[in-house]
């Protein structure tokens, strides 16, 4: 019943939070005001950690901070701020921003940003096998190796899962967030 409870949440949010029903005035609206679409994909990470499972001993403790982490040239401004106050599965939100891929041990989810793009393969051999959800808005990052990629399709806000890499990284994703990616790649 939790599990069936937990889904209904995570509609209720998607469908409050996420521009996929919004009309498409809106989603082309914030993709021309870079602020607004980097608080949509702030919205959108944090329920893609509500619908991920990490390894077991990826937390030493329940006071552990559950830590969102951006690599690279920092697209969100303030727009991770508010997360701060908020938790996933009962760990504090943290969120770090790195200058490089081998800072990222302490994260559970990694933006990349654009300004990795050219150094994408260099970054992932860096990260090994972490159990860390890479996502990024790079084109063509599921197909390099990523674990979530944001994408835009018919002028709405999607994206697209690397079920492969997640699984080779130990991550379990949640059934509801699989139906809802535009495409997933096995």
């Amino acid at each position: 019943m939790a599990g069936f409870l937990k889904q209904i949440v995570f509609l209720v949010i998607l469908l409050v939070s996420w521009p996929v029903n919004m009309p498409v005035w809106a989603a082309q609206d914030a993709a021309g005001n870079p602020a607004v679409e980097y608080k949509i994909k702030a919205a959108f990470l944090l329920n893609f950690a509500k619908f991920i499972t990490w390894p077991d001993q990826t937390f030493a403790g329940e006071e552990e901070p559950f830590t969102f982490c951006v690599l690279g040239r920092d697209p969100f401004g303030t727009a991770l701020t508010p997360l701060q106050a908020r938790s996933v599965a009962g760990h504090p939100i943290r969120v770090r921003y790195l200058r490089e891929a081998t800072q990222a041990g302490c994260c559970q989810m990694l933006f990349v940003a654009d300004s990795e793009q050219d150094h994408l393969a260099e970054r992932f051999a860096e990260l090994n096998t972490m159990p860390i959800v890479t996502v990024s808005d790079i084109p063509g990052f599921a197909d390099r190796g990523g674990i979530i990629e944001f994408v835009t399709r018919q002028g709405r806000l999607s994206f697209r899962i690397n079920l492969a890499e997640a699984r080779k990284r130990h991550l379990r994703i949640n059934a509801s967030l699989l139906n809802l990616a535009t495409e997933v790649i096995r």
